[in-house]
Parts: C-alpha cells; sequence; structure tokens
C-alpha cells in the first residue's frame, strides 16, 4: 500500500443539503481522477460511497462515507511537474435525520464543499453545515450542483448564497452555458476556458475564454481580486496601483 507525507494529505468534507448531489458529486471526481473504471452514479445504485443496501434502495446517504483520489498538487515546482497529493472525501449526510452524523464527523476535515442545487438555492442544511464550519475553523466552498438540469441558474444561487452568507461569497468560476446547454467553466483565476464534452469522460480541454463571455469573465476576475485583497492591505495597494 502507497504511503503519504503529512503535508501531501488533504481531508475534505463533502456537505449539503440532502438531494444536492454531493455523493454523485464524490463519484465524479473519482472518475475524473481515474480512481474508478467508470462513472459510478446514485441513479443506477453505482454510486462509490452508498454501499448500505438502504442508502443504495433509498438512494441517499445514511451514514459517513469514506473515498480518497490522487490529485497533482498546486503550485506545481520549478521543474513545472509535481507529485500527487491524496485527497480523503468524506461524504456526509444531508437530511436532517442524520445530521447528527454529520456534524461528528466534519470534525475530521481540513477543509468542505457545500453543495447547493443550482435550481433551489440555500437550504436549511446549507445553513446547518456552514455553522458547523464556522465553529470548527474550516474554510469552505460551495459548489453548485446540477447546473445542467432545467431551471438550474447561476445568477440566481449567487443571489441566494450572498443575501443569506454576505458579500464575501464571491465566484471563482463561471458557467459557460446553461441547463441542457452547459458545457463548461471559466476559471477566473487562470482566465481560462474548460469545456467537456457530451460524453462524460469528465476530462477538459483548456482552451481561450469564448468572445461572448469575455467581458463578464473579466468583471468577475477583477471583482475576486479585490475581495482577495481586501484581505492583505499589500495586495489592496497592488490593486488599486495596477488595477
Amino acid at each position: 500500500m502507497k504511503s503519504y507525507l503529512t503535508k501531501d494529505i488533504r481531508n475534505v468534507g463533502i456537505v449539503g443539503h440532502g438531494g444536492t448531489g454531493k455523493t454523485q458529486l464524490v463519484s465524479s471526481l473519482l472518475y475524473a481522477a481515474g480512481m474508478t473504471p467508470r462513472w459510478g452514479k446514485v441513479a443506477d445504485g453505482s454510486a462509490a460511497t452508498d454501499w448500505d443496501d438502504e442508502e443504495v434502495a433509498r438512494k441517499i446517504s445514511i451514514q459517513t462515507g469514506l473515498a480518497y483520489a490522487e490529485w497533482p498538487a498546486t503550485p506545481t515546482g520549478p521543474s513545472g511537474s509535481s507529485d500527487k497529493v491524496k485527497i480523503n472525501l468524506i461524504d456526509l449526510p444531508g437530511y436532517s435525520t442524520f445530521i447528527t452524523e454529520t456534524k461528528a464527523s466534519l470534525i475530521a476535515a481540513d477543509a468542505a464543499l457545500i453543495a447547493v442545487d443550482a435550481h433551489v438555492g440555500v437550504q436549511v442544511t446549507t445553513e446547518k453545515v456552514w455553522d458547523y464550519c464556522t465553529e470548527y475553523d474550516i474554510p469552505r466552498a460551495f459548489v453548485l450542483t446540477w447546473m445542467d438540469r432545467e431551471l438550474s441558474s447561476f445568477e440566481r444561487s449567487m443571489e441566494s448564497l450572498t443575501e443569506v452568507f454576505g458579500r464575501n461569497v464571491v465566484a471563482l468560476q463561471l458557467p459557460i452555458g446553461s441547463e441542457k446547454g452547459f458545457r463548461g467553466v471559466i476559471d477566473l483565476v487562470a482566465m481560462k476556458a474548460h469545456m467537456y464534452k457530451p460524453d462524460a469522460d469528465g476530462q477538459a480541454t483548456v482552451e481561450e475564454i469564448p468572445g461572448a463571455l469575455a467581458d463578464e469573465a473579466k468583471e468577475a476576475h477583477e471583482k475576486l481580486v479585490e475581495m482577495i485583497a481586501e484581505g492583505d492591505d499589500a495586495m489592496m495597494e497592488e490593486f488599486f496601483r495596477e488595477g
């Protein structure tokens, strides 16, 4: 069995309201990382972290599920290459009946991804798991799920998040397309587009940002930089000096 240095291990809790696609997200990440030979799906009972008969039958998580993926570390080393880190994915229940399991397990996480249904926005458990992260002093990020479904909305979801959690919620990515036309994202840090194929192989091609979205991406990038700079006086000075 391969061993890892402590510095190369990340424990990430996957949390959120029930039905927001946490378990599906974990299975998708594992497939994209090459850890599983096929794309596990909750719908057909093949999800990687729902192994209990009741979970498979009801299509919900009732206990903590664990999986791990190897992923290239960032930033890369001087040579341009980097060893991979081990990311332990902690798939946690979202329904209120099992929320105590979530709180008890989340304390082991170094960071959390909070899944939010892009059709619904913030829900009761979204706020609960946010509070747990605050209590445990865990850094967190939101991930909008079901972006390819009818009536999903990035803009409406962001409004819901900022209304509840404040202006510090800022986008790291912008969607390319919407609903059934959703086909990729814009990385607002690298300012590149990541386009995905319809065959759902989980691999993206990195391209220039589509011209129609260039202005929106530039504005969102500047907002992200400004928000980061607010926490660093030196960076804030550089931001206003150089833009």
